[in-house]
């Protein structure tokens, strides 16, 4: 009941044209009862925050395959950029909830990984920052506006958008522009060779 909840849920949330998605707007589209949706879940934040973690550990856990056998820091970035945006591109409901809910809860899968992986290419003196929240915003905020663009269509040349954001992204977290241009060619190429692999 839980998953039907969410899931209509994320059907209404993701709806562009829906401006604002109520708890009597769940449970007549999950075709549940009130007191069923209060068993789960205490209030729409609740459920909306549950489904954010939800929907991006899943989507982190779906990369690591392809993630995690990579260790230089600036690759890591990259790709984890990369790979969200082309599922913006291409799964519009996914990307369409992201964007609205912009809940990235605290403790996720995904900030793990982006935390760690900033960690990681400042002690190799890779990214030059001074606050780890702020570095970490800069590559989240990026990645969640970028999705915003492809699934609003607002580029018409997606593949060139992306390599932009992910470039100026490393620029503005102190990469050289060779250093980021070359993180970024890495992306492009190991993402479409795993795609040719599927």
């Amino acid at each position: 009941m839980r998953a039907r909840i969410l899931h209509a849920a994320m059907d209404l949330y993701s709806d562009r044209n829906n401006l604002s998605t109520s708890i009597e707007d769940v449970i007549n589209a999950a075709d549940i009862s009130r007191g069923t949706f209060y068993k789960y879940f205490a209030s729409m934040d609740e459920a909306l925050i549950a489904l954010g973690r939800q929907v991006t550990d899943q989507m982190t856990l779906d990369i690591q395959p392809v993630y995690d056998v990579l260790t230089d820091p600036l690759q890591r970035i990259s790709t984890g950029m990369r790979l969200f945006l082309a599922r913006a591109l291409h799964d519009t409901r996914w990307a369409g909830f992201v964007v609205r809910a912009e809940l990235i809860p605290r403790e996720s899968v995904l900030l793990d990984y982006v935390y760690g992986d900033l960690r990681d290419g400042a002690s190799l003196a890779q990214l030059d920052f001074s606050n780890l929240q702020a570095a970490a915003d800069s590559v989240l905020g990026a990645t969640v506006e970028g999705m915003r663009t492809m699934m609003l269509g607002r580029t018409q040349d997606a593949d060139g958008y992306v390599d932009e954001v992910i470039r100026l992204t490393l620029r503005s977290l102190g990469v050289s522009k060779q250093k980021a241009e070359a993180a970024n060619a890495f992306a492009r190429t190991y993402v479409a060779d795993r795609e040719k692999q599927r």
